[in-house]
């Protein structure tokens, strides 16, 4: 089973965690990182910002732990391919941290295992469904009223990104 990162809260999200040894950054947005691997003493991790700032200050991230051949694929593909095989139309289920972040710092994370096979399009939509569901399970536990407010944010962002189709 692949060992999943586990970000934490408040962290950059392109930089989950304090073991991370090295960030090889594979592509940008305005200059943040938005594509890239960590490198770090237990598991390395392709990071992706899945969904960009819509609505205005959230983005969605994923954490896939990454092996030897997966490694070699990013080194010898095209940069458009970058995340097939790994994320698109993966050969396997693999276990993820997906990530919310506002203003570029994580709120909020949550395993999730990723589908085999699964077109861009549908690794999205099957995402974001993935969130609000986990979301709205946090917010039933009795969250502390600031823990709250930000999940209540996050999920109204998720929410709005679900019904305009971003992705």
């Amino acid at each position: 089973m692949d060992k999943a990162l586990m970000p934490a809260l408040g962290n950059l999200a392109w930089i989950p965690h304090a073991a991370t040894e090295r960030l090889e950054i594979l592509d940008r947005f305005n200059g943040v990182p938005t594509l890239g691997v960590l490198k770090q003493p237990d598991a390395d991790h392709l990071f992706w910002r899945a969904v960009g700032y819509v609505p205005d200050r959230f983005s969605i991230w994923i954490y896939a732990p990454i092996d030897d051949d997966d490694t070699n694929h990013l080194e010898e593909c095209e940069p458009a391919d970058l995340l097939e095989g790994l994320v698109f139309h993966a050969s396997r289920p693999r276990y993820v941290t997906v990530g919310i972040a506002e203003d570029n710092r994580l709120v909020f994370e949550r395993e999730w295992l990723l589908p085999e096979s699964h077109a861009p399009e549908d690794v999205r939509l099957d995402l974001l469904q993935f969130l609000l569901e986990a979301l709205r399970i946090a917010k039933a536990q009795g969250l502390p009223p600031g823990r709250r407010d930000v999940v209540d944010r996050a999920t109204r962002a998720v929410r709005e990104m679900t019904l305009t189709g971003c992705g």
